[in-house]
């Protein structure tokens, strides 16, 4: 096609009628989706058209490029079928056709065509040939024109962003409104951003300001920046130092760019995970500057949160999902305004780009690590991000597996993603087209082509260069490589303005039903949880003929252990799975409430089941279980608030190991403090016992029995004896069966003297264990939102 200055038209022909009109004007990029799906640019209902067919790509340069999209029936220039995710230059003298049956034909003159009815084809949108894709004049003078222009995908909109995964067919309006513009996002998908952040309904917007819209840039005067076509990765004297004050990475300065492959290579302990955090904002860098698409990357950090996508060595996926149901979980919380049918369509899209629709249905757990690793980046690609970064994805796989595994990732980079990737395999260098090489002690000493290194290093072998990089040998290279710019202070602390969090309910509703999801899946472990309450309500029925002191107090006891039992592990086993998405968009409120809701589910199942089986056995009894319903809520309440104590051991630690060290260590102080295993005759005891659930879990119980069986003790007169001469009486005590008591005063024995001085008349009521149980559950939740907002990356 020649690189003339008029506009280049095309249409879409279906036995000799023209079904659909586009029209390029030359300067003005476009990228629009053909296929018979409602969320296409070009909508042809055929059926020899699949859902996402074919790309059209139209250039500055007045180029146009076909891209076929997998389709099922083929696209064909001149009968020769694509290959698919290749671009291939058009020109007017082709023959395109969308099938092997040419039902419909590509054509460069549509005018000499008759039009189609418009009832068989009203549902595509058609571009209008006034050159408003990218805005050929600035926004600002269609405004002042119109009063109002609409921003989108649609050939409808004023101004056309061609970009059909991140933008929406209308995804924003300026309108002015006297002297002042305003910006309105219209219900977008992936939202709309000013200075970036996310806007919420409609703002004031300057000259000055600059708003993000998928992967542009723009601004009310000049054109369009389609950021996918910037210098990916920009680093400017960053460097990372710990807390404890040791260098992880001197400062150092690079370029990458866009729509390549680059490796990260080195020794162990050189700093190539400690660079890959710094760059995707998991551990910001001390100093320095990070860019990404030529956007400082802190500034404007709510913006591209969403633009990165990034793979820890650990699965940021749940192991008793199916792969399925972790990308619909996942797309639900990252993508929370799309439809169902957008969704079905992106998470068939991504399974079929990994290679992983075979095993769709099966769980997380029970596939291959390869696997994993996929599933873990299709989670990320479902929001098409620019750049995506991976920690060792290959060092689980096999070199077939590998070598498959690499073939996508280079198709994801010819689709216009970014792939950075931390590896020890010299043979991932061949997929690769750049590679960084840091050396021990955190030191960048190579970065250019993957294919020029070993003639760098002065060597022939890989191997060599890892051993040119330890201590004491890699000083040289050290020296080699000067460190280019100004070092500046780093930027770890965003505005708190730029951290909005999406839909809380949405957001809520999700995380919920895939909590649930999960143990419903884990059938076994779930199983066995549930099991607890049924299994230690039969022993003490067993044990116990009547209701001892000991019964409430082994009440208290289980619903304790119930609750810190079943959530200790709950949020450190999923640590790599929640910093992620607290990284792209998660709310702490709804994250821990979902584990609440769900947690409280299983609780009250299992105080319902506890308590049935004790009032089965001790009603009828003298005295009988009194308030069997006061008695179960009283049971879900304590084990609520265990569940939040078990939740925030679970925050508070880093692996699974630890949180069940801490577990007995808030046990078993529970058993000793709450006054039955023995008398409490220290004031400080007492006070001691007040920090515990125990304390008042049982005295509530108590107090709602009312009553208990307690010992008969009688004097035995018959060994009992009187010396007259000294006046002593030796007094023999005997229990004689048992008797009923009140349950209150009883245990109030048990405590310090000192316990009515300290609460007064609230002493030994419900009213003040109920204040205590619920003080505890508002200083559990509290201290749980703190310790998880401590462990964020991007402090605000």
């Amino acid at each position: 096609m020649s690189n003339s200055e008029r506009s280049v038209k095309i249409g879409f022909v279906c036995d000799k009628l023209l079904v659909k009109k586009v029209a390029f004007s030359k300067g003005n990029q476009a990228v629009l989706i053909i296929g018979k799906s409602n969320t296409c640019d070009i909508i042809l209902e055929d059926s020899t058209i699949s859902k996402q067919h074919a790309q059209i790509l139209h250039n500055e340069n007045n180029e146009l490029f076909l891209i076929d999209l997998d389709s099922s029936n083929g696209t064909f220039i001149n009968d020769r079928k694509l290959e698919p995710g290749v671009p291939y230059p058009i020109k007017d003298t082709d023959d395109i056709q969308f099938s092997s049956t040419g039902a419909i034909k590509l054509t460069f003159d549509p005018d000499k065509y008759p039009a189609a009815s418009k009832q068989e084809y009203q549902k595509g949108p058609q571009i209008s040939e006034s050159g408003n894709v990218f805005g050929t004049t600035d926004i600002i003078d269609k405004v002042r024109q119109k009063g109002s222009v609409i921003i989108g995908r649609s050939g409808e909109c004023d101004v056309v962003l061609p970009d059909q995964n991140t933008i929406s067919r209308r995804h924003a309006r300026i309108e002015r409104k006297g002297n002042d513009f305003i910006l309105s996002d219209l219900g977008s998908l992936n939202g709309t951003y000013l200075n970036g952040r996310r806007i919420s309904g409609s703002v004031k917007v300057q000259e000055s300001d600059t708003i993000f819209i998928g992967r542009f840039q723009i601004q009310l005067k000049g054109r369009a920046r389609d950021l996918s076509t910037e210098v990916s990765i920009k680093a400017a004297s960053i460097s990372k130092q710990f807390s404890n004050g040791k260098m992880g990475l001197h400062p150092c300065s690079f370029d990458i760019p866009s729509k390549t492959l680059t490796a990260v290579m080195g020794p162990s302990g050189c700093g190539k995970s400690t660079l890959l955090k710094a760059l995707n904002g998991d551990a910001p860098p001390s100093s320095g500057k990070v860019s990404i698409s030529g956007l400082d990357f802190h500034e404007n950090f709510d913006y591209l949160k969403t633009q990165i996508g990034y793979v820890p060595q650990d699965d940021i996926v749940h192991r008793e999902l199916t792969v399925e149901q972790s990308l619909y979980f996942a797309a639900r919380l990252r993508l929370a305004r799309a439809d169902q049918e957008f969704l079905n369509n992106k998470i068939e899209t991504v399974l079929r780009d990994l290679n992983i629709g075979h095993i769709r249905s099966n769980l997380v757990g029970e596939i291959s690590g390869g696997q994993r690793k996929r599933v873990s980046i299709a989670v990320e690609i479902l929001t098409d991000p620019l750049i995506l970064f991976l920690d060792e994805p290959t060092s689980p796989l096999d070199p077939q597996t590998i070598e498959e595994f690499l073939g996508i990732l280079k198709n994801l980079a010819k689709k216009g993603t970014t792939v950075m990737m931390v590896t020890h395999k010299p043979e991932d260098l061949h997929y690769m087209d750049s590679v960084i090489f840091m050396a021990e002690g955190g030191y960048l000493v190579y970065q250019g082509d993957s294919k020029n290194y070993l003639n760098y290093f002065q060597t022939v072998d890989t191997v060599k260069v890892y051993a040119e990089l330890a201590k004491p040998k890699s000083q040289k290279w050290i020296e080699k490589r000067p460190i280019k710019g100004n070092t500046t202070k780093g930027q770890s602390v965003i505005n708190p303005q730029q951290r909005k969090s999406v839909n809380f309910f949405s957001q809520f509703w999700w995380l919920t039903a895939r909590y649930f999801t999960i143990k419903f899946n884990d059938k076994v472990n779930t199983g066995i949880l549930i099991a607890q309450a049924p299994i230690i309500a039969c022993l003490i029925c067993l044990i116990f003929d009547n209701i001892s002191q000991a019964v409430p107090f082994l009440m208290a006891i289980s619903a304790i252990w119930f609750g810190t039992n079943n959530a200790a592990r709950e949020i450190v086993g999923e640590t790599a799975i929640y910093k992620r998405e607290r990284m792209f968009n998660q709310g702490i409120l709804p994250y821990v409430l979902s584990k609440i809701t769900v947690l409280g589910a299983f609780a009250t199942l299992q105080s319902l089941l506890f308590v049935l089986i004790i009032f089965v056995k001790f009603h009828g009894n003298s005295p009988s279980w009194n308030e069997p319903f006061i008695s179960f809520l009283w049971m879900l309440l304590l084990s609520i608030a265990a569940s939040l104590l078990g939740l925030l051991l679970s925050a508070l630690v880093s692996s699974t190991e630890k949180v069940m060290t801490l577990v007995p260590i808030a046990l078993i102080p529970q058993i000793m403090l709450a006054g039955i295993v023995t008398k409490i005759n220290s004031i400080w005891v007492e006070f001691l016992s007040y920090f515990t659930l125990a304390r008042w879990g049982t005295e509530g119980f108590s107090l709602i029995q009312k009553n208990i069986t307690v010992p008969n003790i009688v004097i035995d007169k018959e060994r009992s004896s009187y010396d007259e001469s000294t006046q002593d009486i030796d007094l023999v005590l005997r229990e004689n069966g048992t008797k009923t008591a009140d349950a209150k005063t009883e245990l109030v024995k048990q405590f310090h003297d000192s316990y009515p001085k300290n609460f007064g008349d609230l002493h030994a009521t419900v009213t003040l264990d109920l204040l205590m149980i619920v003080a505890f559950c508002c200083l559990f939740f509290i201290l749980i939102y703190i310790t998880l907002k401590r462990k964020d990356s991007m402090k605000s």
